[in-house]
């Protein structure tokens, strides 16, 4: 089926990192493979099971490869390094997935995301995770256990939603964009979380500098939102930002949400976010400072990419 290539078997897939000459001839050469298979199945892509499962493997190593080549490929990578694939799913025929890169002494030191363009220029309906979400995607193990991610849900929002009263631009969320929530806690406890007011304000410890008190409105399965000091005087419409979420009884930080709006993703650049960081967590993990979001020109899409991680207790 791929010449040259084998699927793994395990859930999480390992690829040793190579030069980024390998990198992009690998990532050309699987893109061919795909698009010859994609002419030959036109109607929908209808794959079979089998191939359907290898495409989404495929995609997802390569996709992290891109991304090794997009920020220096061999001139930042150590050769030990290597890419652990988490899940993957095709939502309106883009490929969605989550991966890793980690160290040869097992260290994850970067989660990733990687989401194409076109789901900002045909934006999926609601599915089924909790809030809508129409991708509910779980990291590779090592990442859930030695970090603060656990999993990322993606909402979209095509008429924007509703805004901060105290907002300077009422309007600000109004635009089309993505909620994306990278969660630390299992879905199977986001269900759960329950809507209404809770007025218990986060101590001062546990608040991220930089950020507003969560608002008191607890959305289900969801929870509390704080935005940044920055986002009640912007005047323009929403680009991107960077959310703190918090338990109804604002206990624990419990996702952090890049809010990106389409016409922003469609401008196809990089960028940056802020990472919220409190003085204290909660839990002793592995926490990100660093937040850069690459656009791939050859995959055309989004890699999503935290790094730069600390102990943080």
């Amino acid at each position: 089926m791929f010449e040259g290539f084998r699927v793994p078997a395990s859930h999480d897939c390992l690829m040793v990192l190579h030069p980024q000459k390998m990198w992009m001839d690998t990532l050309k050469k699987i893109s061919k493979k795909i698009k010859i298979m994609k002419n030959q199945n036109p109607v929908k892509h209808q794959f079979t099971p089998g191939i359907r499962t290898a495409l989404l493997k495929h995609s997802s190593v390569l996709l992290a490869a891109a991304v090794l080549a997009l920020s220096g490929g061999a001139a930042s990578a150590n050769a030990n390094d290597k890419i652990i694939v988490g899940e993957s799913s095709t939502v309106n025929g883009a490929t969605v997935s989550t991966w890793a890169r980690v160290n040869g002494k097992g260290k994850v030191i970067w989660v990733g995301l990687t989401m194409p363009v076109s789901l900002a220029e045909n934006m999926p309906s609601p599915g089924s995770g909790p809030a809508g979400a129409f991708a509910v995607l779980n990291y590779p193990s090592v990442v859930q256990q030695t970090t603060y991610f656990n999993h990322v849900q993606i909402q979209a929002n095509p008429h924007g939603h509703a805004t901060n009263p105290n907002f300077v631009n009422t309007n600000r969320n109004s635009e089309p964009h993505f909620d994306i929530h990278f969660y630390n806690t299992p879905v199977a406890q986001v269900f759960p979380i329950p809507p209404g007011l809770f007025f218990t304000p986060v101590s001062a410890d546990r608040l991220p500098v930089g950020y507003a008190q969560p608002d008191a409105r607890s959305i289900p399965a969801m929870g509390r939102h704080a935005a940044l000091l920055s986002e009640f005087t912007a005047l323009g419409p929403l680009d991107a930002t960077m959310i703190a979420g918090f338990l109804p009884d604002a206990s624990f930080m419990h996702f952090i949400e890049p809010m990106v709006s389409s016409d922003f993703l469609l401008e196809r650049h990089n960028f940056t976010l802020p990472v919220p960081t409190p003085a204290v967590l909660g839990i002793a993990t592995q926490y990100p400072t660093e937040c850069v979001v690459l656009y791939d020109k050859n995959m055309d899409a989004h890699h999503y990419v935290f790094k730069g991680f600390e102990s943080i207790q």
